[in-house]
């Protein structure tokens, strides 16, 4: 069976064709402004470039940080510890120039000072052992070393802190005690360590044990 085409179907169908063509230019036009539109709105921060500035500015906010926290450590280790340090040395040096000396004292008379001595050894002391001394020295120190000619004489061989506190410390002494009498006039040298127990007192490392070890 043969069909026959008129000349007019033709001209439709060519003139359909066209515009399907025209249709598929004209979406493809459209997607194209819409990159370009897309690609216009991108902000500069997301381009490589961009990038590569933001990554150098966080670099430098970093390496910033970085030097104060080590500026910070720095200042740290010094105000806390080397100055924590000096003050500890300072007061250790006070509190075993504090027991030395009134351990001496206590230890040292003689009998046509002996007053002078007792009251000059009292004044490195402190609280309850402060009374106690008062009383023994009064009642048996002065009395035995003027009736009895008792002169001792103590020297300090070796003190190390042993505690060291704010407001309290303890010192190990080893002391050396020389002593002569009317009936005994040859020198007795006799050996001892004492734990020495201080407290600060109005600025002042006083004396507030002394405990033969």
């Amino acid at each position: 069976m043969t069909v026959l085409v008129s000349k007019t179907d033709e001209i439709d169908a060519e003139a359909d064709t066209e515009a399907e063509a025209d249709v598929e230019v004209t979406a493809d036009s459209g997607a194209g402004a819409e990159d370009s539109d897309q690609s216009e709105a991108v902000p500069p921060a997301a381009t490589p470039r961009g990038i590569g500035r933001v990554r150098l500015h966080w670099r430098a906010v970093a390496i910033c940080a970085a030097l104060v926290a080590s500026a910070a450590t720095a200042g740290w280790l010094y105000f806390g510890q080397y100055r924590t340090d000096q003050l500890t040395a300072s007061a250790t040096t006070d509190v075993v120039g504090a027991a030395t000396q009134g351990s001496v004292a206590l230890l040292s008379y003689a009998p046509g000072t002996v007053d002078r001595d007792l009251a000059a050894a009292q004044s490195n002391l402190t609280g309850e052992f402060l009374t106690y001394y008062g009383e023994f020295a009064k009642q048996i120190v002065a009395p035995a070393t003027k009736q009895r000619g008792v002169q001792t004489t103590a020297t300090v061989v070796r003190a190390a802190p042993a505690e060291v506190n704010p407001n309290d410390a303890k010192v190990l002494v080893f002391l050396n005690q020389i002593t002569i009498s009317r009936d005994n006039p040859d020198p007795v040298q006799a050996a001892s360590s004492v734990m020495v127990g201080l407290a600060k007192v109005d600025g002042r490392w006083l004396i507030s044990s002394f405990d033969p070890i």
